[in-house]
């Protein structure tokens, strides 16, 4: 069995195959995933039947900043929706069958969705049940059992890594989710473990001073811990090797 860790998804479902094949991915290998598995790409829906059709009770599923807006706009959240429509969440929609062209936006920041002729306003009542009549309910059921962070004696695991120079147990679990502040991945704090996540999309991975960064654009990371050195593929055929040596603050 081996040990993947499995960056931003996004939506593409292809590339997430493709970069499987490349870690060699066998049934029965354990896989953390870490978050932001919707939007932009064009499969949200294939990529979230994939998820919820794994079977390892040893997978690890963390959350991203996509599926913590989505949580809250399964709330009624409807600023959270906004960010959402903002950063592509049309293409998800798109993938469960919904006709972007019944959606409508308002200089006011107002959305709405069209229903029987009538241009229906997406307020704190109406959006969750729009969601929820576009969503199967597994999905959602799995986009809210989504942990913020997992951890064993060498790493931590989250999203986005973590807010800077501040001691990870001491930080909330949205903390790890947002990533807002990019001095984090130049930062020379010591958390005490080599923090691995995703959310920023490099060019190549980031392997530097107690951090791992899978996130990619458009496409798809993953860290196979079990070899020595451990090693980053990714969904075009990148290869890194990942040097203890490297990590050290």
């Amino acid at each position: 069995m081996k040990n993947l860790v499995i960056g931003d998804i996004h939506g593409c479902y292809r590339e997430l195959n493709d970069a499987l094949h490349n870690a060699d991915y066998q049934e029965g290998d354990r896989l953390i995933f870490l978050g932001d598995y919707i939007d932009r790409g064009p499969q949200s829906r294939e990529v979230m039947e994939f998820l919820t059709s794994l079977k390892n009770p040893a997978n690890v599923y963390l959350r991203g900043n996509h599926e913590e807006l989505l949580i809250k706009a399964l709330d009624g959240d409807t600023s959270a929706y906004g960010v959402l429509m903002d950063n592509g969440f049309i293409s998800t929609l798109k993938s469960y069958g919904v006709d972007p062209r019944t959606l409508s936006y308002s200089t006011g920041g107002r959305h709405y969705i069209e229903r029987d002729g009538k241009h229906v306003l997406l307020d704190n009542r109406e959006l969750p049940a729009f969601l929820r009549g576009v969503f199967p309910p597994e999905h959602l059921a799995f986009i809210e059992d989504t942990r913020y962070y997992f951890e064993t004696d060498p790493m931590f695991f989250s999203h986005a890594g973590a807010e800077p120079s501040i001691p990870l147990h001491e930080q909330r679990g949205t903390d790890f989710v947002w990533g807002m502040d990019s001095s984090f991945l130049q930062c020379r704090f010591n958390y005490g473990k080599t923090l691995v996540f995703g959310h920023f999309h490099l060019p190549v991975p980031l392997i530097s001073r107690g951090k791992i960064c899978l996130g990619m654009d458009e496409g798809v990371r993953i860290l196979i811990m079990d070899y020595s050195p451990m090693v980053i593929v990714d969904s075009d055929s990148g290869y890194w090797e990942v040097r203890d040596e490297w990590l050290l603050l």
